[in-house]
C-alpha cells in the first residue's frame, strides 16, 4: 500500500509515477467507507469495510485509475420496508489531469475526468461515483415482494390472504338503513 499524504484514506501519493508514461502501482485494501455512500433508501454505512483494487498507471494526460469497488449496501425494501443488504461490486475508472478536469474538452467526457495538484490523487469521489451508479434506484428485498396494505399496513408477506371489505361510497346509504334495521 502506498504512502497516503492526507488525512483521508482515498488519498495516494503518484509522485513517484506522476510524468512518467507507463509507469504503474496497484492499490489494494480495505478502507473505511466516507459518508454518503449511497441513497436515503439503500447505502453503505459510513466508517464500514470497503475494500479496494486499483491499479494507478501514469499516463501523458496525467495518472489513470481503473479497478474495482466491493462493499455491502444496507438500506429498506421500497415495498415492505424491511432492512435488506446487498454485496456491491463497481467498477471503478477515471483518468486524473493536472489542472484543467475537462482538457478543454466539451462536458460530454467530464465524468470520468477529475482533477489533481501532480503528487496525490482522492479517489473518494470515483469510489462515490462507482457505488452509486451500482445501487438500485428502488431497492427490494425480493424481486416479488408484495409490500405493505395501503390501508393498514399489514405486511403482506406474512398474509397473502390479506383483505378489507371494500364499499362503494355510493352504497353507503344503504348500509346505514340496513344497521338501523339490526339495532
Amino acid at each position: 500500500m502506498s504512502h497516503r499524504p492526507d488525512s483521508s484514506p482515498y488519498v495516494f501519493s503518484v509522485r513517484d509515477i506522476a510524468r512518467k508514461p507507463g509507469a504503474q502501482r496497484t492499490v489494494s485494501g480495505t478502507f473505511p467507507a466516507p459518508a454518503v455512500l449511497g441513497t436515503a433508501m439503500v447505502g453503505v454505512p459510513e466508517g464500514t469495510d470497503v475494500k479496494l483494487d486499483v491499479s494507478l498507471e501514469s499516463v501523458s494526460e496525467g495518472i489513470w485509475v481503473s479497478g474495482t469497488v466491493t462493499a455491502e449496501a444496507v438500506g429498506e425494501c421500497g415495498r415492505c420496508l424491511d432492512e435488506l443488504r446487498l454485496d456491491v461490486a463497481a467498477t471503478v475508472q477515471g483518468l486524473f489531469v493536472h489542472d484543467d478536469p475537462h482538457g478543454g474538452q466539451g462536458d460530454e467526457e467530464a465524468e470520468d475526468v477529475f482533477e489533481f495538484d501532480g503528487e496525490n490523487v482522492d479517489l473518494e469521489e470515483v469510489v462515490r461515483d462507482a457505488v452509486v451508479i451500482q445501487l438500485p434506484f428502488t431497492p427490494l428485498c425480493r424481486p416479488d415482494c408484495p409490500g405493505l396494505c395501503d390501508q393498514c399496513g399489514a405486511r403482506l408477506a406474512d398474509d397473502p390472504d390479506h383483505a378489507h371489505e371494500v364499499i362503494d361510497p355510493r352504497w353507503s346509504a344503504l348500509t346505514s338503513l340496513t344497521e338501523q334495521e339490526e339495532s
